[in-house]
């Protein structure tokens, strides 16, 4: 039986400090934060449906699987190996793949400039897809910050965005303890947000299925703008 969503009315935003020797942002049981379901609002998380058709997200799913032997990343983790491809690393006869995922670069630069209005101008990161297997979970996490107020390994990103590129699994719902709110996964959807202690992430527990989503990073620093950022494929 789907799991019914709860209003996000009374849920006041919550931000999470840094603080000298903390090691976990937050602690607790993420099915107990309110479900937003597709189509509704949530007034600090830019939503936006149909970014991407069901068949360009079956044509990133398709590349993932014939190309994921060859070039998913290795990076001595036990808990990233084999699990994502990298934009730049998908070969050039993959080409569908390509201008789909630019495609999703240019509409997330977009609508984050828009909906954020930086006062800066942004600069596009790294993209990626990635695949969420049965019993995987990921804990919350700033995408720029330690708990400890270190700098992370990518402390120059300043919006981080996701699209669903699949939605027929169980579990995998993206969630903000601090606003209060789940995702509930629908495929071709896009969700952006800071990267920052104010919107500290996590990933519930996939319980059945396999999930798949493209990620994509933005800037402050031009230092760090993607070399294929600005191609037209």
């Amino acid at each position: 039986m789907p799991e019914p969503s709860h209003p996000t009315d009374d849920w006041s935003p919550t931000f999470f400090e840094p603080r000298s020797g903390q090691t976990e942002w937050w602690v607790g049981d993420p099915s107990q934060i309110p479900l937003v379901s597709p189509g509704e609002q949530h007034p600090s998380l830019v939503y936006r449906r149909n970014v991407l058709s069901e068949t360009q997200c079956a044509v990133l799913i398709a590349c993932f699987e014939r190309q994921r032997q060859h070039i998913a990343a290795k990076t001595g983790s036990t808990f990233w190996d084999g699990r994502y491809i990298w934009q730049n690393d998908i070969p050039p006869g993959e080409i569908d793949t390509l201008r789909i995922m630019q495609q999703a670069r240019f509409l997330a630069h977009f609508t984050a400039s828009l909906e954020f209005q930086p006062e800066k101008p942004i600069y596009s990161d790294t993209a990626q897809i990635v695949l969420w297997t049965e019993g995987i979970e990921l804990t919350p996490h700033a995408d720029n910050l330690e708990p400890d107020g270190r700098p992370n390994g990518t402390p120059h990103r300043c919006f981080s965005s996701l699209i669903y590129l699949n939605d027929d699994y169980e579990g995998g719902e993206t969630y903000f303890p601090g606003l209060g709110l789940r995702v509930k996964p629908e495929r071709g959807s896009l969700i952006i947000f800071g990267s920052g202690p104010e919107y500290v992430h996590g990933v519930t527990k996939v319980r059945g299925g396999k999930r798949y989503t493209y990620a994509g990073w933005f800037t402050f620093d031009p230092a760090w703008e993607d070399r294929n950022a600005r191609l037209v494929f």
